[in-house]
């Protein structure tokens, strides 16, 4: 299944790249992600739990970064499988690109080739997709919020806004003392 999505950051290249080439900061952004480690420079995991329709299912998913052409282009392979709830599968490669729309503004483009296996695959293509897009709405409120931009709330479903409100504070707070890591 192809995911493709495009999306507007106020911000320059160099500081949105900054923050997505960081897993931590990623990690922040991403909803349902519960633990990152990095292994090294082109290696990490993560495990993410994840409720599609009436199904959960806990991923760890190894992620390797296969490209990396800073500040425009990312490639990551990433590989997972379930530990907890249903039983599943997901492969995907994750191509990221950045384009300056002006000095203070960038476009992030964001194209994933998603395989999925076992119980989230029966699912069926247009409940995952759906789900797809509200991760993906939730996580471009967040990065839009931690790089210093107002997020639009309308994306965002209503129980998802404490999470996103409790990641912004953490942001600012940090920021406020100096550093930028969350």
């Amino acid at each position: 299944m192809r995911i493709e999505e495009t999306f507007a950051v106020p911000a320059p290249v160099e500081q949105v790249w900054e923050f997505i080439a960081d897993p931590q900061k990623m990690a922040a952004c991403l909803p349902s992600v519960q633990s990152v480690v990095i292994v090294d420079e082109r290696h990490y995991e993560a495990v993410v739990k994840q409720k599609v329709g009436f199904i959960s299912a806990t991923f760890k998913i190894e992620t390797e970064v296969l490209e990396k052409e800073a500040p425009l282009r990312m490639v990551l392979s990433n590989r997972g499988k379930t530990i907890a709830g249903a039983k599943g599968t997901l492969k995907s490669t994750d191509t990221i690109t950045l384009k300056a729309a002006s000095e203070e503004a960038t476009e992030v483009h964001v194209v994933s080739e998603l395989t999925l296996g076992g119980q989230l695959a029966v699912l069926g293509a247009k409940l995952i997709e759906a789900k797809s897009k509200e991760i993906f709405a939730e996580a471009t409120s967040n990065l839009k919020s931690k790089l210093g931009v107002a997020p639009n709330p309308e994306p965002v479903a209503a129980e998802k806004r404490g999470a996103m409100t409790r990641l912004k504070s953490l942001f600012q707070n940090q920021k406020s003392h100096g550093t930028e890591t969350v």
